[in-house]
């Protein structure tokens, strides 16, 4: 064999034989805290002007913008989402706070539903965003902002409801009080499609919340265990409610998904210390602090809070010094990949000694 391709089957072959995906990893700007990532790999978040400012933010590989308010009296102070580069977060104005979304370079005030409080937790590439609004009791209410409007879309009984994410076919999740049948209980995990409000239901316990929604209607979230032991995250597809396990701690939530269903969030450590990002996948609860090429060092990525159709993960971390940043995770090839790769080989080879004999001939 010549002697190129024996030196790429080598490089090939620990690849191939890799069975969890691996990352490279892009830091970004200090002082910032991100929040989700679009399919184009655009990340939202929080952060500080070079004024010292709190200001939302979209950030590019090319550019770092931050989000203007709806009124030059106010000014954005994060962005909690972000679809086809629709953002919406919420800003401040005279001492209140408002939701708005950004689009094409503006952003627009999306009301409140009693004048309390507003914030915008989601957003789809339409520009309809859901989040919560405090009604004079300050009971927070889920909301649809949608053609210039805001309206409160119910709860499951009890007084208080929060909207978390929507998806491009309106469908909207979140947390609401249930009804008088769960007297004890704290939120629980709800689906709203078409008018109605569907309890998901718990993994055993009195809690659980949903944070966000696929295209085909599968959904993120977490849940207290049975007993209220344990905060496990969950991914509900099909009608069922999967507790996706920990690692070894007490707290576990989803905070994110895609369209493949691979779920990314955040799971504490028996002992405590800092939580663990991670990433679920073909059945597995992988640390994504063990998934990124070279590794981080004294670093630790303690939340992942966004992940996009191409496997692009958006996360936060610390070091022990208080050193905290944002990081973009791409993937690298996968097993497949080199397999193919590899499969190539044979082909590549003939075609080197083809090449090989034409220089021979023609130097003859």
């Amino acid at each position: 064999m010549p002697l190129p391709l024996l030196v790429l089957l080598l490089l090939l072959l620990p690849l191939a034989a890799r069975a969890e995906p691996m990352f490279g990893a892009t830091f970004l700007p200090t002082n910032f805290q991100a929040l989700a990532i679009d399919e184009a790999g655009r990340v939202a978040g929080r952060g500080m002007t070079p004024e010292g400012d709190a200001a939302a933010f979209v950030w590019t590989a090319a550019s770092l913008g931050f989000l203007p308010p709806p009124a030059p009296a106010g000014n954005t102070v994060v962005a909690n989402a972000i679809e086809n580069g629709v953002a919406a977060g919420a800003w401040t104005l005279g001492g209140g706070t408002r939701g708005f979304v950004y689009s094409g370079g503006t952003s627009q005030d999306t009301g409140t539903l009693y004048g309390g409080d507003t914030v915008a937790w989601g957003v789809n590439a339409a520009g309809q965003a859901v989040g919560e609004s405090l009604d004079p009791a300050g009971n927070p209410r889920a909301f649809l902002y949608s053609g210039g409007g805001i309206a409160d879309i119910g709860t499951l009984g009890g007084s208080y409801a929060q909207a978390r994410d929507i998806n491009n076919g309106g469908v909207i999740v979140g947390g609401s009080q249930p009804g008088p049948a769960f007297p004890d209980d704290g939120s629980h995990a709800f689906i709203y499609r078409d008018g109605v409000m569907t309890d998901l239901g718990t993994l055993g316990g009195g809690f659980s919340f949903a944070n966000a929604v696929n295209e085909a209607g599968q959904v993120a979230g977490y849940s207290l265990t049975a007993g209220d032991v344990a905060f496990h995250p969950f991914l509900y597809s099909g009608g069922t409610l999967l507790d996706l396990g920990s690692f070894g701690g007490d707290y576990a939530e989803a905070r994110a998904l895609n369209e493949a269903g691979m779920v990314v969030g955040l799971a504490s450590l028996p002992g405590g210390g800092f939580s663990h990002a991670f990433l679920y996948a073909d059945g597995q609860l992988l640390d994504l602090n063990t998934l990124v090429e070279g590794g981080l060092g004294d670093f630790v990525l303690t939340e992942a809070v966004g992940i996009n159709g191409a496997g692009q993960i958006v996360a936060n971390g610390c070091n022990d010094f208080g050193f905290c940043v944002p990081v973009l995770l791409s993937p690298v090839p996968e097993p497949a990949q080199a397999l193919l790769l590899l499969a190539g080989l044979p082909l590549l080879g003939r075609r080197l000694l083809v090449h090989r004999l034409r220089r021979a001939i023609h130097r003859e």
